[in-house]
């Protein structure tokens, strides 16, 4: 005979089963970028000049995980692609013509990430990190005016790079149980992809601000991320 408080335990959500996990999700990104003018040729005869700029949009996507207990506590591994177009731009470069933009931009990015997490009332508390992978785009653009000609774009002076750059992600978040199988999750990520250096002047017809030689002029741009996103996880039995 079953009693109601067996058949009460049967059926009570389940807060952190072992075995395979998968879901999707949606929230907000924002992209915080910075580009270093090195020797002070857009912001002539300022070494060092920076510029910060960020944005934020709508992401979404999916993941697929493992997680197993071992020794009192719970490890998990998890894949996850997340997409949207994160973009920020600036026109501080030069701060007096304002006639060069800087963008960076993301599309998407991958993470593979390894954590532990632990039961915290009627919920699971986690924290990862891991490696990062996105598709990065960066560019400034040169405007040129005057010579009785229209505005138009110096090419010697702009450039534009798009590469699948490498990083590392550092998150935490939460799962509440609904029923045996499902969860509602909530999680922020903090990812960061070190930086790149490109030229401009690259005719090296002009001098890298005053005193410098004439030569090709270095700019250094970094590109970091925050995610928040909440997401819904189906736990399997295998």
């Amino acid at each position: 005979m079953t009693t109601a408080a067996s058949a009460s335990a049967a059926v009570a959500p389940q807060s952190d089963p072992e075995g395979f996990y998968a879901g999707g999700f949606a929230g907000a990104g924002a992209i915080a970028a910075r580009i270093v003018d090195v020797d002070g040729f857009a912001n002539w005869g300022r070494p060092g000049h920076s510029v910060d700029y960020d944005h934020a949009g709508f992401v979404g996507g999916a993941l697929l995980g493992r997680r197993w207990d071992a020794g009192g506590l719970g490890f998990r591994v998890e894949l996850d692609g997340t997409f949207g177009r994160l973009s920020a731009t600036t026109s501080r470069l030069d701060p007096v013509g304002l006639d060069e933009t800087a963008l960076s931009e993301v599309r998407w990015v991958a993470t593979v990430r390894g954590g532990i997490d632990r039961p915290l009332g009627g919920a699971v508390v986690f924290g990862s990190g891991g490696l990062a992978v996105a598709r990065v785009a960066e560019s400034v653009t040169d405007i040129d005016y005057g010579g009785g000609l229209p505005p138009r774009i110096d090419p010697d002076d702009s450039f534009i790079g798009r590469a699948a750059d490498a990083g590392w992600v550092v998150g935490a978040g939460f799962e509440v149980p609904l029923g045996r199988a499902w969860a509602l999750r909530l999680e922020g990520a903090y990812l960061d992809f070190g930086g790149r250096t490109y030229t401009v002047n690259r005719s090296g017809n002009n001098r890298c601000g005053p005193g410098n030689a004439n030569r090709p002029c270095p700019y250094d741009v970094r590109a970091r991320l925050g995610l928040f996103r909440w997401g819904l996880v189906h736990h399997f039995d295998w």
